[in-house]
């Protein structure tokens, strides 16, 4: 029954209309036949009934030509009478030649509807072969119309049958003739799927052509895919191979900034000591002069400081050795310190903040220092003397989204995406820096399970969101 179906759901478009212009076909054929038959056979019935009614009239002008005349009125009524009781002859009249009636006889039971009558007019002849007078004969033709609808009938089922005969026969040959078709289309499909097969059809017509050329372009695609595949092999281990070789850069690269930042801190620590020292005079007062280099040496060591200090952070997050010890943190307790910490005092900027005091985290507390203090640090740096930042929160079902909005310069659009990536910097060298801030920030949301992403208008300003789980 399946195998049926998918017979018929098979291409209806071409296998429907090739079935249906065979059935209207034969259909057509069937009906022209039927009715050509038809209207023989009822030529013939109503010749037979013609001749029938010829001959009866022949038969009455013998009997006037043999002497009786149209003199004898009684005898003329039982010829009538006589030939009515012919089952096929319902009625008789005889006229003269002026048309007056001789003779009137209809058969009991009365005059038959006027579509089961068939009037037939024969001459009456003397001897001498003159017109004497006329016998008009009416004709039944029941017999006629039974037979032919006993005709009609029989042909009707003779076309039915012979129809679902021939539409049988047309599912077979349809289905024989079809059945290459359905494998070329059966397996296109399995191609299109992947897999590539070949057909066999041996037909030396249009299809077996078809076929080869199937089967051609088959074999093709599958040197073309085992060509591919081999190159995708060879391109697969060279690059494990050059991302090995990267890991192991990248894992070197980690260590020594590791042991540098690490070895480098000591005497680092040392050296700011030593200029705290000498910059608080309490060892003797120092000249003007030496006191503006010792702040430039001072300022620059702290930069140095931080530069390790984001080089070691990012070296424990990328090791996996960056511990997290989350806690329920007051978003409108911390907030004022890390703005107090990190804004600048020679500029003019108004801070707005806008976080509800209840508003929690759940959270590193170092962590959560380091993410404000990079972004509002950019923030800071990048908003113009009069400027404006502003810092908002808002609880997001399970997280809280924060926002941290500058008025500053802006970034441009195709470096959007950028700005995230390790040592990235816009306009590198013009504002300082190392291009970590962010990659290092990026990092430590997505290890709290949040996302940060940014928005920017050159000119206008930017935001950045990121969101932290909700306490």
């Amino acid at each position: 029954m399946s195998r049926f179906k998918d017979f018929f759901s098979f291409r209806l478009s071409l296998t429907l209309q090739f079935i249906l212009a065979m059935i209207v076909m034969m259909l057509i054929m069937s009906v022209g036949f039927g009715m050509f038959f038809l209207g023989r056979e009822m030529t013939l019935l109503q010749g037979e009934l013609k001749t029938k009614g010829e001959t009866a009239a022949n038969a009455f002008s013998f009997l006037i030509e043999s002497g009786i005349g149209l003199s004898d009125g009684p005898f003329l009524q039982r010829v009538a009478v006589k030939m009515v009781e012919d089952k096929d002859i319902f009625q008789c009249s005889l006229f003269d030649p002026h048309g007056d009636r001789l003779a009137h006889m209809v058969r009991e039971g009365g005059v038959p509807d006027s579509s089961f009558i068939y009037y037939l007019t024969q001459p009456v002849r003397s001897k001498d072969g003159h017109v004497i007078g006329s016998l008009q004969l009416g004709l039944s033709l029941r017999k006629l119309n039974h037979e032919m609808q006993t005709l009609k009938t029989e042909i009707l089922f003779l076309t039915m049958g012979m129809t679902g005969a021939g539409i049988l026969l047309i599912l077979m040959l349809t289905r024989i003739l079809f059945r290459p078709i359905r494998t070329l289309m059966t397996a296109t499909e399995k191609v299109g799927m992947g897999e590539l097969v070949t057909v066999n059809i041996e037909s030396r017509d249009e299809i077996g052509a078809l076929a080869k050329a199937f089967n051609h372009m088959t074999l093709q695609l599958k040197d073309s895919r085992m060509d591919l595949e081999r190159k995708v092999e060879e391109r697969t281990r060279e690059l494990e191979k050059a991302s090995r070789e990267l890991k192991d850069m990248d894992e070197t690269k980690l260590k020594f900034i590791g042991v540098a930042s690490h070895e480098l801190k000591t005497p680092l620590t040392a050296v700011k000591a030593n200029i705290g020292f000498i910059l608080s005079e309490k060892g003797g007062r120092i000249p003007d002069y030496m006191k503006s280099y010792l702040l430039t040496i001072q300022r620059n060591t702290n930069r140095i400081e931080r530069t390790m200090d984001h080089m070691l952070d990012l070296a424990r997050i990328k090791s996996g050795h960056l511990l997290l010890s989350r806690e329920r943190i007051l978003l409108s307790e911390v907030i004022e310190t890390y703005v107090n910490e990190i804004k600048p005092v020679e500029k003019n900027l108004s801070i707005g903040v806008d976080i509800p005091d209840t508003l929690s985290v759940k959270a590193d507390r170092d962590g959560l220092h380091d993410i404000f203090i990079n972004l509002l640090s950019n923030a800071f740096k990048f908003t113009p003397d009069g400027g404006g930042v502003s810092i908002h929160a808002s609880a997001q079902s399970e997280f809280v989204l924060h926002e941290i909005r500058d008025t500053g310069v802006g970034i441009p659009e195709d470096q959007i995406e950028k700005i995230f990536e390790e040592f990235y910097q816009i306009e590198a060298g013009k504002h300082g820096g190392t291009g970590l801030g962010l990659a290092i920030t990026k990092r430590l949301v997505e290890e709290h399970g949040g996302t940060i992403w940014a928005t920017s208008h050159v000119g206008k300003g930017s935001s950045f969101f990121f969101t932290l789980p909700m306490a």
